[in-house]
């Protein structure tokens, strides 16, 4: 499962943006023009052309923050951070209920605490850094303040990790293009995020609070942007809930997910991370003045404190840290000689269906799907499915999809025939998941063993070879199909052969070539960067 790490390193994909215009100064080098403070009582001033902040005591986190909001930008600034002050950048931030909320660019100067939590940072070869033997270090990580705790950190990127320079100017960059969060430090790619909680919003410098006062300074200079225009003020609703905590001592793996019937959060403990089996408890969760509280009939007990997820009770004691898995193909860019499908900017590649017409776009895309907020596909319940205009034969397809709620049911068809189902298998525990083959008849494929699917509103990965059937002179079938598939950088099928197929894609008989179709079928869910590369 190191594969599936926190964040991601070099990824190219961004949908669409403006071009690019001139760079502003968001800092004159003499006055605090066009910024206000927000919070606690740290203090800001220009000193020597740089803004510095400086702790106080007995005050929470303090902001200086831009009068504009901004939703697509490129910003730079440097800035140098005595040592053990814990700080950051906002941007895409709001002032809500007394308090900055929004994306931080971590600025992590501590070198002598050492990191000994979890998730552990891993080396260049992919191995687990020991724990207590190196400083945390995730200066350039994206961290999402007052709301989700860490969405970006650096855990899988060592060279990131090693581009903060202690008691120097450092350069940090930030570009932010619809729905794509993406960092650098000192000029080294740092951490890429797919989200969009907040379209838009103010950049802050921040003071962070000192628990154990002492004087300490940061300091920034010239602040410059690119503004790249704001995003339809319409964001993403999160549920924080839904979430999976780990349990290091033990590897047991609990996931929080929503009853399908009733609505109500339950836990499902697992001592198999991900096993397509049934879980060693569940428990039901309730709202309380406290917080989620969790229990079941055998006298288990669990409740969520300070992103840690506590279970007792029946002979159980489950301790675990809260994780996000993000695939390693999320943000994939397309390579050299591949089509890209769709890219955020129009839906010119696909067609609309007619009713039972599964090989042929007959009207345009945009009669049966929209373009969201966030530059992503959008299935409409009822306005029917997508293909691409094009037919292919041999490829790889890479798509990434999300769930807008706990209910979900669709898929992707290769050929229109062949289809991998898109569903919501988020802690099912065991049964039919994401990815699987939704209509093979011959020969008759088990549930996969092992279930990688992520919650709703968590954008996930198919990455599929497909190898067309073989036909001879007159027609007749000489070779299957084959497919390869991967959801979220797990492998699912390797070169699985295809005989036959059932229901109406049956009757669409065997072909070497045919179009990729992305079904609706009765719920809202959405695809992002989709490219082809034939083979």
């Amino acid at each position: 499962m190191k594969k599936l790490v926190l964040a991601l390193v070099g990824a190219a994909f961004c949908v669409a943006a403006p071009a690019q215009e001139n760079w502003v100064e968001l800092f004159d080098g003499k006055t605090l023009e066009g910024w206000t403070r927000m919070g606690g009582n740290a203090s800001f001033e220009v000193v020597d052309g740089a803004i510095v902040g400086t702790t106080a005591p007995d005050t929470p986190n303090s902001f200086l923050c831009t009068e504009r909001e901004y939703g697509n930008f490129i910003l730079e600034m440097e800035f140098k951070v005595d040592e053990g002050l814990n700080s950051g950048v906002q941007f895409r931030s709001r002032f809500v209920d007394g308090l900055v909320r929004g994306y931080q660019y971590e600025i992590d100067p501590d070198r002598t605490t050492m990191y000994s939590a979890l998730p552990a940072n891993l080396d260049a070869e992919g191995h687990e850094v020991a724990p207590g033997t190196a400083p945390r270090s995730w200066t350039g990580g994206i961290y999402d303040e007052k709301r989700r705790g860490w969405i970006g950190d650096l855990t899988h990127n060592p060279a990131a990790r090693e581009a903060f320079r202690p008691g120097e100017w450092n350069l940090l960059r930030v570009e932010a293009r619809n729905d794509c969060l993406k960092t650098w430090i000192n000029g080294v790619p740092a951490a890429t995020v797919i989200d969009y909680m907040t379209p838009n919003g103010f950049i802050a410098l921040q003071v962070h609070a000192v628990p154990e006062y002492r004087k300490m300074r940061i300091a920034w200079r010239n602040i410059r942007l690119c503004d790249l225009g704001l995003n339809p003020d319409e964001g993403d609703v999160i549920d924080p809930n839904l979430s999976e905590w780990k349990d290091a001592s033990t590897g047991w793996l609990a996931q929080v997910c929503k009853d399908r019937e009733s609505g109500a959060y339950k836990v499902n403990l697992s001592d198999e991370p991900y096993a397509n089996k049934q879980p060693v408890a569940v428990l039901t969760g309730r709202m309380t003045d406290e917080g989620l509280l969790f229990e079941n009939e055998a006298g288990c007990t669990g409740r969520i404190v300070r992103k840690r997820l506590l279970i007792e009770g029946d002979g159980l004691h489950f301790n675990g840290q809260q994780i996000h898995r993000v695939s390693p193909t999320l943000g994939a860019e397309a390579p050299e000689g591949a089509l890209v499908l769709f890219d955020g900017s129009n839906l010119d590649a696909w067609g609309a269906v007619a009713h039972k017409e599964w090989l042929h776009a007959t009207g345009e895309a945009s009669e049966a799907v929209r373009i969201a907020p966030g530059c992503v596909i959008e299935m409409i319940p009822g306005k029917g499915s997508i293909l691409t205009r094009r037919t292919f034969r041999d490829y790889h397809l890479h798509l990434e999809f999300r769930l807008l709620g706990p209910v979900t049911n669709g898929g992707v068809y290769l050929q229109s025939r062949y289809e991998l189902n898109i569903k919501d298998s988020w802690g099912i525990g065991q049964g039919a998941s994401t990815g699987v083959f939704g209509n093979v008849s011959s020969p008759a494929y088990p549930e996969p063993a092992f279930n990688y699917a992520l919650p709703p509103m968590v954008w996930q990965t198919l990455d599929i070879d497909f190898r067309a059937p073989r036909l001879d002179a007159s027609g007749a079938k000489v070779e299957n199909a084959r497919v390869t598939a991967r959801l979220n950088g797990e492998l699912l099928y390797e070169n699985a052969e295809i005989d036959t197929v059932k229901g109406a894609a049956g009757r669409l008989g065997v072909a070497e070539e045919g179009p990729v179709y992305l079904q609706e079928h009765g719920t809202a869910y959405q695809f992002r960067n989709i490219w082809i590369l034939e083979k």
